[in-house]
């Protein structure tokens, strides 16, 4: 299962642009249908950028790391398309951005991280650890849970760090 993709750098023009350098943004094509603008963190004076190149002119020592760094990103996106396609994934516009963002990772809640561990202390007993260990792990979950439900009207906590 082969999936065509597309890269394409270009300078977005900001909102009130007036002169100096504009963000340099990647687009994401995928068969070609719907696009995905994701910026590089990168900006670029606009007479120093070749379009038909997708990539700044020039020899200077910045301009050979800024191109180095755009080439830096067409490998990692070609790594994950790649991977998705020896797993077998679905590859679409969204889901080649979201893993490139690295924001497609399920993440666990914090109650289920503490069930995670509880269970692992259950399955310890007799190896060092009493029938009270599991038992006072339970409570604290229940404690907690209930914590979070009467004070923040919470059933869960987002372990996210962004």
């Amino acid at each position: 299962m082969s999936t065509n993709y597309s890269l394409l750098f270009y300078l977005k023009k900001p909102k009130n642009y007036v002169s100096g350098p504009k963000p340099i943004y990647m687009r994401i094509t995928v068969e070609g249908i719907p696009k995905k603008e994701v910026s590089t963190g990168q900006e670029c004076d606009p007479p120093k950028w070749t379009s038909k190149a997708n990539r700044l002119k020039g020899t200077t020592e910045a301009v050979k790391t800024l191109n180095c760094y755009r080439d830096t990103l067409v490998s990692k996106v070609s790594t994950i398309n790649t991977a998705m396609i020896a797993a077998g994934e679905e590859i679409n516009v969204e889901s080649l951005k979201l893993r490139f963002q690295g924001k497609d990772i399920k993440r666990k809640n914090f109650l289920d991280v503490f069930k995670e561990h509880n269970n692992q202390m259950e399955a310890l007993l007799g190896n060092g650890f009493k029938p009270n260990t599991p038992k006072g792990y339970k409570t604290s979950l229940s404690h907690v849970g209930g914590y979070l439900e009467k004070e923040f009207r919470l059933a869960d906590i987002d372990r996210r760090k962004d």
